[in-house]
C-alpha cells in the first residue's frame, strides 16, 4: 500500500507548471482560509441568519480547532509517519520547506474539510448553487495542492480529509442542538 501511495505522490509532484504552482501554493496557504470563510461567511449566514451568526462563528471556530488538534495529537504524534520530503530524493518543493517530521495525516486537509463539510451540512437546503461548487473546488484544490508542494503522501490527504468529514458533521450536529435549544427557549 505504502508503494502505491509513493507512486501517486511522485505522479503529483511531478507533474507542474508554472501557473499551476502559484495558484496551488496560494490555495495552501493560511490566510487563503480565512478569506474564504470569511466571504461565504458573510455572503451566506449573515443575509440567512442575521440573529444566530454566532452559532456559525463558533462552528467555524470548533472545526478549525478540533480538526487541527485531533490531526496532530491523534495521528501525528502516534503514527509518526515521516513526510515525503523528509525521505524521498528529488521532491519538488515550490516556495515552501519540509515542515514538522511527520505528515498523517493532513491537517490542511482535516481542517479545510471541516470547514466545508459544516457549510454544506448547515445550508444544503436552502443552499445557494455557488456553494457547493465552490466548496468543492477549494477543498479539492487545497488538497491536491499539499502533495503537489511536496508536503504529504495521497495517503496522509485522504485521511486528513475523512477526519475532517467526521469533524464538520460532528460540529454541524452540535450546532443544530444549540439551534434547538434556543427555539425550546423562545416558547
Amino acid at each position: 500500500m505504502e508503494a502505491i501511495d509513493t507512486e501517486i505522490f511522485r505522479w503529483i509532484n511531478g507533474h507542474y507548471c508554472d501557473g499551476l504552482d502559484w495558484f496551488l501554493w496560494t490555495m495552501s496557504q493560511h490566510w487563503m482560509y480565512l478569506v474564504v470563510i470569511v466571504a461565504v461567511f458573510c455572503l451566506t449566514t449573515l443575509r440567512e441568519e442575521p440573529r444566530r451568526w454566532w452559532i456559525v462563528g463558533l462552528a467555524i471556530a470548533l472545526c478549525f480547532l478540533l480538526a487541527d488538534q485531533l490531526s496532530v495529537i491523534c495521528f501525528k504524534e502516534i503514527v509518526r509517519r515521516p513526510r515525503p520530503c523528509h525521505v524521498l530524493d528529488d521532491v519538488r518543493m515550490f516556495r515552501t520547506s519540509c515542515g514538522g517530521a511527520y505528515g498523517f495525516v493532513s491537517s490542511h486537509a482535516a481542517n479545510v474539510l471541516a470547514i466545508a463539510t459544516f457549510f454544506v451540512a448547515r445550508y444544503w437546503k436552502n443552499c445557494r448553487r455557488w456553494l457547493l461548487p465552490a466548496t468543492a473546488f477549494w477543498s479539492i484544490a487545497v488538497c491536491y495542492s499539499r502533495c503537489y508542494l511536496g508536503k504529504h503522501y495521497p495517503g496522509d490527504v485522504v485521511c486528513g480529509a475523512l477526519l475532517g468529514i467526521g469533524v464538520g458533521f460532528l460540529v454541524f450536529y452540535l450546532a443544530k442542538l444549540v439551534d434547538r435549544r434556543l427555539e425550546r427557549g423562545k416558547k
